[in-house]
């Protein structure tokens, strides 16, 4: 099975970006993280779009890069497919032309009946992008780029000028596609549910460095640390004040843990969906209820911990919650709460490793808009 291979350095003005990465030959990884964490940046070096000043890419058995060789193959000559953000279309272009640009000239037609197609853009093919929806332009430009039969497909942020309904549909879209390519895809986002319905694997970039990588349901169910915590969603975090033995504590009170807990911990965290209102005699935290929230098929509960830590609880609709002012009893099952450190975690999963430092500055519209 092949692996793709990426590492590189990268330098801009105070900024350093440094990155080991080894991918499977299939599946998506889809990276979070807020604007300027390196996400883009690390996309645009794999394309050939930016230049790094040491590094080494080698996708299956092609060498893409290598600096201490002085070899860097172009763009055109990576087997890169690239959707950007505003999709990139040739304005002049018809959707036929779009999704057949830079293919060789024998079974070009087939190549693009075959993607028109897939991507059901049957009788949009003489049409130019100003007289395309924002979903049909997404899907020429994928088709596009997969048209090429890439060695890796590289998505910035395709789904994020859509609405909401349609990006519904255009997930699943993707997702059929992914499902039936034998090639890795990596996409950057910052939507949480973009990562949970596409991702095989996910990785956290925080400041330029890379947090955590790993499975998908293990990234959202354990982040490891408390930056990580945050671009998940997380928003039950009790920073962690004390710690004895198998008890941790704060402002906000004492919680036993039925388990040691290591001297890095900085931070206890927990979903929503496992906090419970219990009895006043039971194990937990005081708290005031502040609001609640009609949320579809769940409520969702803001309470007030007494040194005034927000914490949010969620059940079902049909369950009765207390009203605003009232006082509960807050319980948070032990097997659910996570300790979180404060720095950087690392983590190795199914032979996946990532190192990323380093913060990424502005973007600078330098043009740079060329399908790969």
């Amino acid at each position: 099975m092949n692996r793709h291979q990426i590492d590189l350095g990268f330098v801009r003005g105070g900024f350093r970006l440094r990155v080991e990465l080894n991918l499977p030959s299939s599946g998506v990884t889809v990276v979070l993280g807020p604007s300027g964490s390196g996400k883009s940046t690390l996309l645009r070096l794999i394309a050939g779009l930016e230049q790094p000043q040491e590094g080494r890419i080698q996708v299956g058995g092609q060498l893409w890069l290598d600096t201490g060789r002085r070899i860097s193959l172009a763009p055109q000559r990576r087997g890169v497919g690239m959707v950007f953000q505003d999709y990139a279309l040739f304005a002049n272009m018809t959707v036929a032309g779009n999704i057949g640009y830079g293919l060789p000239r024998k079974g070009r037609r087939q190549t693009v009946r075959e993607w028109i197609e897939r991507l059901h853009l049957t009788g949009l093919e003489a049409r130019h992008p100003h007289q395309l929806s924002g979903g049909q332009k997404q899907r020429v430009a994928l088709a596009r780029a997969l048209a090429r039969e890439p060695d890796l497909l590289l998505l910035d942020e395709p789904l994020s000028a859509v609405d909401v309904y349609l990006r519904q549909r255009l997930r699943d879209q993707l997702l059929a596609v992914a499902a039936t390519l034998e090639q890795p895809v990596i996409m950057v986002t910052h939507d949480l549910d973009e990562a949970r319905h596409l991702a095989d694997q996910v990785g956290v970039m925080v400041g330029g460095e890379m947090y955590r990588f790993g499975l998908t349901s293990e990234v959202f169910d354990d982040p490891g640390d408390v930056e990580s915590a945050r671009v998940l969603g997380w928003r039950n975090l009790l920073p962690v004040r004390w710690i004895e033995h198998d008890a941790a504590g704060g402002e906000w009170g004492r919680l036993n843990l039925a388990r040691d807990l290591s001297p890095e911990v900085a931070w206890l965290g927990i979903r929503p969906e496992h906090l419970r209102i219990v009895d006043r005699a039971s194990e937990g935290l005081d708290a005031r209820a502040v609001r609640v929230r009609e949320l579809g098929a769940f409520r969702e509960l803001q309470c007030r911990l007494t040194d005034g830590t927000p914490v949010y609880l969620q059940r079902p609709w049909n369950e009765p919650l207390p009203a605003p002012g009232e006082h509960v009893r807050l319980g948070l099952p032990t097997q659910h709460l996570r300790p979180l450190s404060e720095g950087l975690g690392q983590v190795i999963l199914h032979r996946t490793q990532v190192v990323l430092t380093g913060a990424e500055p502005p973007a600078a519209d330098d043009g740079m808009h060329a399908v790969a």
